[in-house]
């Protein structure tokens, strides 16, 4: 419960003294470190001890110096073992951090316990407190239980008896007689409730927190109830009844669609009961499905989203073992190994991620490094670790946006935002954002603060990359305090080398179904050595090797067609010669070249 000192003033000031700094929002509760829809966890009031290594807490609060001024705090938050009147504290862990002014809603997480499941936290009553400065400001209460360690899949704590659904108003599930359908009316339900009964199996007490999630046709979360419920000792074979619903009490809420209303325990699908919603009531008991073997077909389960089915572990794998083949970036492919290392350490210890791991990244380098691809997998990369929902790439620039007109870029910034949600939004050339400092209509320098504001909002729900020249981006992260605070994180990627840009186009070319002939294999590498040599911060890197590539392909293309069919032997459509590669010159020049094409009148 929050305590009446909201903004932590010591006794006998006045807020014309000491502004009052924050409002507590929230302390939630999870064990599990993974990501769920809309940055959230799986948060929970009651834990089997047996799944529990490390119990997690999440601390929110508003920031009502927000858009003002910064402040400086220290918060600890401290967990307590509760038995009766008395409290044994287990730990009081301490951060310090200075909260931003464009901070409107601050999180602060932490966790404590073992990494080995079921030897840290014991049956028992427990509680975390959340203190700024030393004043408690709002605390969670939490439960452990213990009925046995069970198998997979195994419910030790109680059966299912039945499920039958109902319709009414918000009241209806008083009601002593109740008319149970497996088809609701469109045109007149109000809520659809559920009458859950289940029978205790355990002769010990627990608190048993039963989580019911509707779902349309299409997997779209429709509405969700959740219960908590307390289940007396020495009452093994005893029916419990709750009843869930959702809706409203007028008519509206629901369409006609298939339904499914899925019932949790103990981050377990327990049961599933499909339902339909059309012209008329249909009386009768509902379909319940508890069978696992059919609980956890594809159809019954709610869509992620996802076009894959393959876990996340698969994902996280391919994505290293694709960046891992890149031809060079040995920096970034370290930078990138590291990190992914780091977090899984700080999964399984119990640390809270965004802690210690920031989303937001600088790349710097010329053009053709890599970075968009670097960029692409480093999204699913997120999502294979469980950061990222989605682990998609949205890439934009300036003019994807910046608008023109006042009002307009606060639109379009927020619909390419909302688009990489769940992902990356990656900004190419970013530093073009803040080009027109000083201007009337400094539209580049609104959509940057946006961009600030909504990485602050959406904490954890999506990442910004921006990208550009090193000098440039260097002036645009300085160009603005809240850049420099959220981009912690620079990679940078070098230029190829001449070898490099070699492997680069054997790799283009052996897609192509062609090889050079030693000839035209030696011209390229000569080729390839003098533009990097010659090369200026413009120089094209992949992009020009790409060109050339692509140039060889077009010129071997037009030398066959010159002739006959029947003369375009296997090994010629096969191979490039050197009279496909000697438009690209070496020559001295006095004027750096930006690819070295031979251009006619030359």
């Amino acid at each position: 419960m929050p305590d009446n000192n909201e903004g932590g003033l010591p006794q006998g000031n006045t807020p014309k003294q000491m502004p009052i700094k924050y409002k507590f929002r929230d302390i939630k509760v999870h064990s599990s470190d993974e990501w769920m829809a809309d940055a959230t966890k799986k948060y929970r009031k009651v834990y089997d001890r047996y799944e529990t290594s490390y119990m997690r807490v999440e601390f929110s609060f508003f920031n009502k110096l927000f858009d003002e001024e910064e402040w400086d705090a220290t918060f600890n938050l401290k967990c307590f073992h509760v038995h009766g009147s008395q409290k044994n504290e287990l730990c009081n862990v301490e951060q310090k951090r200075k909260i931003l002014k464009d901070e409107n809603i601050v999180y602060i997480r932490d966790s404590w316990g073992q990494a080995t499941l079921g030897t840290y936290w014991f049956k028992g009553d427990y509680v975390w407190e959340g203190y700024i400065d030393g004043v408690k400001v709002g605390e969670s209460k939490f439960y452990v239980e213990d009925v046995g360690q069970a198998k997979p899949g195994e419910n030790l704590f109680f059966d299912i008896d039945s499920i039958k659904l109902y319709e009414g108003d918000g009241q209806a599930y008083a009601l002593p007689q109740k008319k149970f359908l497996k088809k609701f009316s469109q045109k007149d339900t109000r809520f659809v409730w559920a009458e859950f009964n289940f029978k205790n199996k355990s002769e010990k007490d627990y608190f048993a927190e039963v989580f019911f999630n509707f779902y349309d046709k299409a997997g779209q979360p429709k509405g969700s109830s959740s219960y908590v419920t307390y289940i007396t000792t020495n009452t093994a074979g005893k029916i419990y009844t709750l009843n869930p619903g959702w809706g409203g009490d007028a008519p509206g809420r629901w369409k006609s669609d298939s339904y499914t209303m899925e019932v949790i325990f103990m981050d377990n699908l327990i049961a599933t009961v499909p339902f339909q919603v059309g012209e008329t009531f249909d009386e009768g008991q509902a379909a319940v499905i508890t069978d696992t073997t059919q609980l956890f077909k594809p159809s019954s389960a709610p869509s992620t989203g996802s076009s894959s089915n393959k876990n996340l572990e698969d994902i996280l794998n391919e994505s290293l073992a694709e960046l891992n083949s890149l031809t060079g970036l040995e920096s970034v492919k370290t930078e990138v190994n590291e990190m992914v290392k780091l977090v899984r350490f700080y999964q399984e210890t119990g640390k809270d991620i965004l802690n210690k791991f920031s989303l937001h990244t600088v790349f710097t380098g010329n053009p053709g490094t890599g970075k968009t691809t670097v960029a692409r997998i480093l999204s699913r990369i997120y999502r294979g670790l469980g950061i990222l929902e989605k682990g998609h790439l949205i890439e934009v620039d300036r003019a994807g946006l910046v608008a023109g007109y006042v009002g307009q870029t606060a639109i379009k910034t927020d619909e390419k935002i909302n688009e990489a949600m769940g992902g990356v939004l990656f900004i190419d050339e970013a530093y073009s954002l803040a080009q027109e400092k000083g201007a009337q209509h400094d539209f580049g320098a609104e959509a940057v603060q946006i961009i600030l504001k909504r990485m602050e909002d959406q904490r954890g729900k999506f990442g910004v990359i921006v990208a550009g020249y090193t000098e440039n981006m260097s002036e645009f992260i300085n160009s603005n305090p809240g850049l420099k605070s959220r981009f912690d994180k620079y990679f940078g990627f070098e230029d190829y080398s001449s070898d490099e840009m070699h492997t680069i186009a054997q790799s283009l070319f052996n897609k192509e179904g062609v090889k050079p002939d030693a000839a035209a294999e030696i011209h390229l590498k000569n080729y390839f050595a003098f533009l990097y040599e010659e090369r200026d911060k413009h120089f094209g890197n992949a992009r020009t090797v790409r060109q050339v590539v692509g140039e060889s392909v077009k010129n071997q293309n037009l030398r066959l067609a010159a002739l006959k069919k029947e003369e375009r032997t296997k090994e010629l459509m096969e191979t490039i010669i050197l009279d496909d590669v000697k438009e690209f010159e070496i020559k001295e020049v006095n004027e750096k070249p930006k690819i070295g094409f031979r251009t006619s009148g030359e």
